[in-house]
């Protein structure tokens, strides 16, 4: 018996939401950014009276950042670099309410500074790492301090990571019974839920999705990392961009091949959801991209695919190619995930928007009100966890503003784009 989540109203219009932040002080490092100035744009427009600041290393993107909304003309600028200590304490000491990271990328550091002095000060954390090794470590090392100091973190909260986790943490929470009427947590859950054996989260990228250069550095340095998956318990290691799986989105989308990538919400949905199995992939168009990538990852040494300076310097010598065929392939973004339960039970839900750099704002800024409402614990938490999200289905109704699509808790094979039958095994 399948509990359907319904997909919220279509809208057309900017989300107003009726949530009180006014006079809330946020600041967004990497504000100036395709991520960053997205959640800041979501931010002052769904949330009256919240005062932003954006934060970057020059006012030169700023301005440009105005150019591409120009709502950012309402944010306040400062200088900030994250590998400048100094520049992060000072800005943290301004008495925030809210401090969220979106400077990445993330893969190959080992700069926790932001956190540091958020917790330092007392100030709310959100950041978009999509590493998980960084993730890991932030909570790893941090969750104990946050957790005494009373400073509520949630770690890769983004679009994916991020709301993929929740959809996933969602439906197996409600084949758990973990919920009461109101959908609020069971202190103890119902004797008679179903527990999931595979999670496999899928993702759907069109172009760049308009988010910019640093999207095209994370996949190079993801390509120097072998992914780990789960099956049946066991952890085991692929090689990056391994693994072809063709995915069907739905009308809209259709069929993807999408190939195998190391991403953190597979190692905390095993740790954290309990599940036997679990993997992640990730594909883009035009389809030469993804061979690009299958090359990249087989020919180039990982010593250098790990280098963040390589990433960068590729990913900004690559751009205007890029944004030439973004014009082409456009910005969609889509992701399917799916649980295979025991006693042969299945479900999926699926989120299609067409501008992932408008998309993302939404859910960085979903994760963002849950924290200045109170609805997250003190301590360090993936999305998936309990104590990070109070209410799942509010934050999912937000996140999927202006979404072409958005079910969740369906039968698999519902999403299909011709639905048929068919036999065979997927083994990862």
């Amino acid at each position: 018996m399948y509990r359907s989540v319904s997909r919220p109203q279509r809208l057309t219009a900017l989300t107003v939401c009726a949530s009180n932040l006014s006079g809330k002080q946020i600041l967004v490092i990497g504000g100036t950014g395709r991520v960053g100035s997205s959640t800041a744009s979501v931010l002052i427009n769904s949330f009256p009276g919240v005062k932003v600041t954006v934060a970057s290393r020059y006012q030169e993107t700023y301005n440009q950042a105005v150019e591409r909304r120009p709502e950012l003309q309402q944010a306040r600028y400062i200088k900030l670099d994250i590998n400048e200590e100094s520049s992060i304490k000072a800005a943290l000491e301004q008495k925030m309410d809210l401090v969220i990271h979106v400077a990445g990328p993330f893969q190959q550091s080992e700069n926790h500074k932001v956190l540091e002095h958020a917790i330092a000060t007392r100030t709310p954390y959100l950041d978009v790492s999509d590493d998980t090794t960084y993730s890991e470590r932030s909570k790893s090392q941090y969750a104990a301090a946050a957790s005494s100091s009373g400073v509520p973190a949630i770690i890769s909260a983004g679009i994916y990571p991020g709301t993929s986790n929740i959809m996933a943490a969602h439906m197996i929470s409600i084949s758990r019974k973990e919920y009461d009427d109101e959908w609020n947590f069971l202190d103890t859950p119902g004797t008679d839920g179903i527990e999931p054996d595979w999670l496999r989260y899928s993702y759907y990228t069109a172009g760049t999705g308009g988010a910019g250069p640093t999207i095209l550095a994370t996949s190079l340095l993801l390509a120097g990392e072998d992914a780990i998956v789960y099956k049946d318990g066991k952890q085991f290691t692929l090689p990056a961009v391994s693994n072809r799986r063709e995915v069907d989105f739905g009308p809209g989308i259709g069929r993807k091949g999408l190939y195998v990538y190391n991403l953190p919400e597979v190692a905390s949905a095993y740790k954290l959801l309990k599940v036997k199995g679990a993997s992640a992939r990730f594909g883009t168009d035009p389809f030469l991209w993804n061979w690009g990538m299958w090359l990249v990852a087989r020919l180039l040494p990982k010593s250098i695919l790990r280098n963040q300076a390589f990433a960068r310097a590729m990913a900004k010598v690559l751009d205007p190619v890029v944004r030439a065929t973004d014009k082409i392939s456009g910005e969609a973004v889509a992701m399917k995930v799916e649980v295979d339960f025991e006693k042969g039970k299945n479900s999926a839900g699926v989120f299609v928007h067409r501008k992932l750099s408008d998309s993302i704002g939404y859910s960085v800024a979903g994760f963002a009100q849950s924290l200045l409402e109170g609805g997250t614990a003190p301590g360090v938490w993936f999305p998936e966890e309990k104590l990070a999200l109070k209410d799942r289905r509010a934050f999912l109704k937000f996140a999927s503003t202006g979404c072409e699509r958005f079910d969740l808790n369906k039968p698999a094979w519902s999403f299909e784009s011709d639905v048929k039958s068919f036999v065979g095994m997927i083994y990862w």
